[in-house]
């Protein structure tokens, strides 16, 4: 090797170093900045990851409190009402109030004419529902529509419990109110088996004056005489006026069904309280999610001096008393007309009757006899039924004189049946469109 490539040499060993050392720089670099993105991909990975756990966890426990509500619901029978803010357990509203809820059996004797001018008796059966509301020290007192027992010539109530014991009563009157559509029957103690007493119970009545529409409702009774179901919805509407045989009330609106059969039933808030007793006599056919119920705080007043009656069995033929007075519905128009109060008109009083010694007139309106308030022709011959001949009570009167009423008390005592009291009188003076001041 000559002296100029020893020169040449000498000369590239520094670049050649220096290259190498560059090269050595870009991959020491390139390492590095690959373990950087490395690891921060490997961060944003992990972040990820516990990002989709957290959402997964949350989606979890979301599905699981839905899944636990609908458990809840399909088990328990919850509905949420957004209107009342009130939370309605079907179930347990039922298994509180049902034992204090029976079926009634009316059995009636019609008597009708054949088309050969024959007369004959038809046996009649009807069902309804009743509510327990108390007892005394020998009988069990039930809450019912008065259209329910209305005509019975026998009554039987059957308890809503399950057991081997006889569950059917025989019940009796225990005293009615026509105009407001409501009665007490009452089964005696004695009759009903220790088991079945030790199941059945006392309704808790609660109070209409705080409902608010929307609020959830429940209705158990005897619907179509089937045994008792139950039906839940709604209070659809407060002091709805209707006007039911010619006498106007305020009843609570329910889209809880309500057939023929639940009359004389509980209607029942979320506490299982008593609010209403329901009415299948004010529904209109063809009309569906509007059922009436009495309000209980109407009720309540009227029971109460119910229960406190005499019990009372309706007497045979040959015991039961005469009065010889007859008498005829006031229209709705001529109560308008005339501003009559409620009761019935007198069109006939028969001569030496008792009505007659009492003193009662033809023209006078009867609108109270032995604190039972009149209504109906048809409901004053049946109280008329109760009563033996040698019984006094009392009888309310209104007297028309110059233009106006003037309240008068009769007292009536009964006597035996005359033989030819059935023709009924010959000629009588009607309620007709001269009203009653004559």
């Amino acid at each position: 090797m000559d002296d100029r490539d020893q020169r040449n040499n000498h000369h590239n060993r520094p670049m050649f170093a220096l290259l190498l050392l560059l090269t050595l720089l870009i991959i020491v670099g390139g390492i590095y900045l690959g373990a950087a993105q490395v690891r921060s991909l490997l961060a944003r990975s992990t972040v990820s990851l516990e990002e989709t756990e957290e959402e997964s966890q949350t989606d979890t426990d979301t599905d699981t409190e839905a899944e636990s509500a609908s458990n809840e619901n399909a088990e328990g029978g919850l509905q949420e009402n957004a209107a009342s803010g009130q939370t309605l357990d079907v179930v347990e509203v039922v298994k509180k109030a049902m034992p204090s809820v029976v079926a009634v059996t009316n059995k009636s004797v019609q008597e009708m004419t054949t088309m050969f001018r024959e007369s004959m008796e038809i046996e009649s059966v009807s069902s309804g529902s009743g509510i327990i509301i108390g007892q005394n020290d020998t009988e069990l007192l039930i809450a019912t529509n008065y259209h329910v027992i209305q005509g019975a010539s026998t009554l039987s109530v059957i308890f809503s419990v399950e057991t081997d014991e006889e569950t059917t009563a025989d019940a009796v009157m225990k005293g009615s109110d026509e105009e407001y559509d409501l009665a007490v029957i009452a089964v005696v103690l004695e009759d009903i088996p220790d088991e079945v007493r030790e199941a059945i119970g006392i309704a808790e009545l609660g109070s209409s004056g705080a409902l608010v529409i929307g609020e959830p409702a429940v209705a158990i009774g005897n619907a179509l005489g089937y045994g008792q179901s139950v039906t839940s919805g709604i209070v659809s509407a407060l002091n709805r006026s209707l006007e039911i045989d010619g006498v106007t009330r305020e009843y609570i609106q329910t889209d809880a069904a309500i057939n023929a059969g639940n009359s004389g039933g509980a209607l029942l808030n979320a506490q299982g309280e008593v609010i209403g007793i329901n009415s299948a006599k004010v529904a209109s056919s063809g009309v569906e999610g509007m059922g009436y119920a009495i309000p209980i705080d109407e009720a309540k007043p009227v029971l109460s001096a119910l229960m406190e009656r005499e019990t009372r069995t309706k007497p045979g033929e040959d015991e039961r008393g005469y009065l010889g007075a007859y008498t005829q519905d006031v229209s709705t128009e001529a109560r308008s007309l005339y501003d009559i109060p409620n009761g019935v008109y007198v069109t006939y009083v028969a001569d030496d009757s008792p009505a007659e010694d009492a003193g009662l007139q033809q023209g006078d309106i009867i609108c109270e006899m032995d604190g039972v308030t009149i209504s109906s022709t048809e409901g004053f011959e049946e109280l008329l039924e109760y009563y033996r001949a040698g019984e006094t009570v009392s009888m309310e009167i209104l007297r028309a004189s110059r233009g106006d009423y003037t309240s008068r008390t009769l007292s009536v005592t009964f006597s035996e049946q005359p033989e030819n009291s059935g023709s009924g009188p010959q000629n009588t003076q009607p309620f007709d469109s001269r009203g009653p001041f004559r």
